[in-house]
This record gives C-alpha cells, structure tokens and sequence, in this order.
C-alpha cells in the first residue's frame, strides 16, 4: 500500500508485527466493539487505507478509504485523551485541507465507553447504528417462536443436502472459499443491481478484506469453518465463517459467506459454528449493518439482546463573541485568509517578506503547517511551518510567524508557535529550527520559552551587518529544561 504523504505524519501501514501493540491498547477496554481488533483492522487495511500511530500514549487509528482522511476509532490510552484527540484532528485537518474537503475531519465508530472519555462542550457525538448482540445460545437452539423461521430454515438444509462440517485449513480451503467468494459478490451485485452504487463499493471492500482473512486467518487467530455439500457433482466447499474472542463473555463473528442456492445454509453454519466454537461464551458479536436495509431486517429478525451503540464525533464549531470579549483562536488558514496574510507579511517584514504567490503555494503544499489567529472575526496573525526529510529522519522549520503590531502584548505570537510545534511533531518531527534576526530580542525571548536554543550565527543573513541567530528544538531537551527551570 502506497503511504503517499501519510509518511509525513508518521503513519503506516497495519503489518502483522503491530499486533502486540494494538492488542495492549484493546485489552484496557471494558466491551469493545466489534471492530476494535487487530484481525478487523489488518483485514481492512487495504480496502480502507488504514494507517495509524501513537500519540501521546494513545493508539490512533486513521482511515482513507474515501477520499477525506478520518479517524476510524477514538485515541486509545491512559492520560489526556482530549489532547491526543485534538493532535489527531489536526492531522486529519492538514491532509483534509489540502483535499479541499476541511469540514470531512471525524472520528467513526465511537463506543459509548470511549465517548465518555472526551469533553462533550468540544465534541458532538452522533449515533450511527451498533453492533448486534445475541444469546448464544438462543442462537444455537434456535427456540421459539420469534426464531421459528430460522430454526425451519436450518432443518431444511439438513434435510435436503448430504454435508460435512471442517476446520478451516488455508492449504485445503483457500482456493476453494476465495471461489465462493466471488460468486457471493457476483450474485450480490446482481441481486441488488437497482440499489446505489455506494453498497456496491461496500461490498467490494468486503470482499478484499474477506480475502485478506483467508490468506492470513492463522496469524490473525482467528477460527474458521467450512461447510462441505455433496451434490451431484461432487462435494465442494458451499460456506465459511469466522470468528474471534472479543472479551471474556463475548465472541465475535467477523465473516459469514454462503452459497446462496443452499437454502437454509445460512441459518445453519451460523448456528453450528455459535455450538462447537462458542458455546463457551454467553453473547456473540456480530457487527453492525453497514446502513444496509436488507442486513439491518436480517440481523433485526434474529432478535438481539442489546446494542453496542456507535457514534461519529466531530469538533463543535467556536461559539461567536463579542469582538471586545473574543479570544484569540488558532486554526488553519483558508484561501479566505490569504489576503490578511499577505498584509501580515508586509507589515511585519520589512525585507523578504512572502509574496502572494508563495502564500498561495505554501496553502497547497501537504508538507506545510499554515495557521492564522483569529480575534474578534479578523485575522491578526500567521504562522507557517514546513516539514523536511533528511538524512536523520523528519525535521521541522518555523518559515514566518506574525502578529499585527496591533494585536501584540497578548500572547497570540506564543499561541501560534505552540500550535506550530505540536503539529509538526504530529508529523513525526523530531527536531525543529530556525532563524531570526540577532537583535530581535523580542522574537528571540518568546522562542527561547518555548525551548528553542541557539545554535550558531549566520553572519549578514538579512542583508549587511544583520546577522541570524540559528535557533533548534528538541522536545526532550525542552521538556528537561523547563523541569530545571
């Protein structure tokens, strides 16, 4: 999978040699959803573009599956879960930006434990389905009347069809399963020809992580099995299901994939594969319904016992203030900014200053931090920061900073720098320089609080006789001097 500028950030790619520690940061949940697992996630990882890293002791796990880049579940981790969530949105910000599609930055399949670890007065939460979970051993029983269709349906197949139950084994199975497969995704798209295109998108990204499953189900442990019919051509493998454990009282049932002339097969193979691989467990997670009609009846009709209710979280929108009373907000900066920009510089920079054009470049480039302050609905305040990769990994520019002389004494020139410096360590830069006119006292006081040290002198930097003072961050170093201070 081509990581494209996602490397920028620090994001990879799931690989097998993550799973410790996805595992780690799932095992502190009390009942996670059915997609807060390694196997759902590496299964996914091309259909979906997932990526992720680790900030500030949080799991984050992104997706980019559909253009935009979102957050596929919350920062998972011990500590200030708001701050990792908030360097998240930054980076989904940046990369959404830059898309053209900025309001698209969010957070899917939110669990109603993990919402309640983030500030409701920043973020709004909205429900988006859950997954389905059932008794198992209703499931296995099929009693009832509710059930009755389904327990009728199941005795049809053992009645009709000569079959065989087998363990998943990928050197007899593989071949076989990806064939039905394909025929499951074939019929299905005829099947729902008239529907629209995006549930034909969705099950082709079904089907690659399906595949994905098959080929690596024993390193991802996950059970498997098979079902077998023998019919007047032969025998050959009609369904397959798998599964995993979710928490010590739940399973979770990840695939169900069955030929569709076998009537009753899908009744079946889900009600043996609850009885001989978990039985031991209380429920069976089956996932959610995708917004699909047709699965949301089918998964309905089998009467769940409980939801595990899902959310979207987004960032609310900044309450507008009064002009007089209105902080200072830092944001990234809009094509509506660049005129103030560009008058920022003028103002501020006697000589160098960056043009229009090169605002406008420096807007488009994914490598470029671009902020503005905004106080009372007018801009007074830029900050750009650049991303470079060299030979000792990812380091990080300040390239301009300004404040309207106006606006100064307020702190707005800290608040930018900071803003700066936790984006592009979000980045995965692990150093920061740059440089600023030696006898700026001023400009060389607020980057030595914010932990910049010197390190070196460009002699007539900005022309004769106005030398640079070169200036470098470090996160660790800054952190331990500021415990010395």
């Amino acid at each position: 999978m081509d990581i494209g500028p996602f490397s920028g950030w620090g994001l990879q790619p799931v690989r097998l040699t993550d799973q410790a520690v996805f595992l780690s940061a799932f095992r502190s949940l009390r009942e996670p959803l059915s997609d807060y697992t390694f196997s759902q996630l590496f299964a996914w990882g091309n259909a979906l573009e997932i990526y992720w890293k680790q900030i500030r002791g949080h799991l984050c796990v992104f997706a980019n599956g559909t253009g935009d880049l979102t957050l596929l579940m919350p920062p998972i981790g011990e500590g200030n879960s708001d701050r990792a969530l908030e360097e998240a949105f930054e980076i989904m910000d940046a990369y959404n930006h830059a898309q053209g599609v900025a309001q698209r930055s969010r957070v899917e399949c939110v669990s109603q434990e993990l919402l309640a670890r983030f500030d409701p007065g920043r973020f709004s939460a909205e429900p988006c389905g859950g997954d389905y979970v059932y008794d198992v051993r209703a499931m296995i029983d099929l009693a009832g009347g509710e059930l009755a269709s389904k327990r009728q349906a199941r005795n049809r197949f053992l009645r009709l069809y000569r079959h065989r139950v087998e363990e998943y084994d990928p050197g007899r199975h593989l071949q076989p399963c990806l064939q039905l497969l394909e025929q499951w995704k074939q019929r299905q798209d005829v099947h729902h020809a008239m529907e629209p295109s995006v549930n034909a998108v969705k099950r082709l990204r079904e089907t690659l992580a399906c595949e994905r499953s098959l080929h690596y189900s024993r390193a991802l442990g996950l059970e498997g099995m098979v079902v077998l019919v023998q019919d007047e051509g032969g025998e050959s493998v009609r369904g397959f299901t798998f599964g995993e454990t979710l928490t010590s009282t739940q399973s979770s049932i990840t695939i169900e994939k069955t030929d569709l002339a076998c009537k009753g097969l899908a009744q079946f193979i889900f009600a043996e594969f609850c009885r001989t691989r978990w039985s031991h467990l209380p429920l069976v997670n089956v996932g959610d319904d995708w917004g699909l009609p047709t699965l949301a009846w089918t998964k309905k009709s089998y009467r769940p016992v409980k939801m595990l209710s899902k959310f979207i979280l987004r960032r609310k929108a900044p309450v507008a203030v009064a002009a007089a009373n209105s902080a200072p907000i830092v944001r990234r900066a809009g094509k509506g900014d660049l005129a103030a920009a560009v008058e920022l510089e003028r103002t501020c920079f006697t000589a160098y200053n960056l043009t229009k054009r090169q605002l406008q470049y420096l807007q488009q480039r994914p490598t470029a931090v671009f902020l503005v302050a905004e106080e009372g609905g007018k801009v007074v305040g830029e900050g750009i920061g650049l991303v470079r990769r060299g030979k000792k990994g990812l380091s990080g520019r300040i390239y301009s900073l300004a404040v309207d002389p106006a606006a100064r004494g307020r702190r707005i020139g800290q608040q930018l720098l900071d803003s700066m410096i936790r984006q592009l360590q979000s980045r995965g830069v692990k150093r920061i320089y740059l440089e600023v006119e030696q006898t700026n006292q001023r400009a060389v006081n607020l980057y030595q609080q914010a932990g910049f040290v010197p390190a070196g002198v460009l002699p007539d930097y900005y022309g004769p006789s106005r030398d640079a003072l070169r200036m470098k961050y470090e996160p660790a170093l800054s952190e331990a001097r500021k415990v010395m201070v």
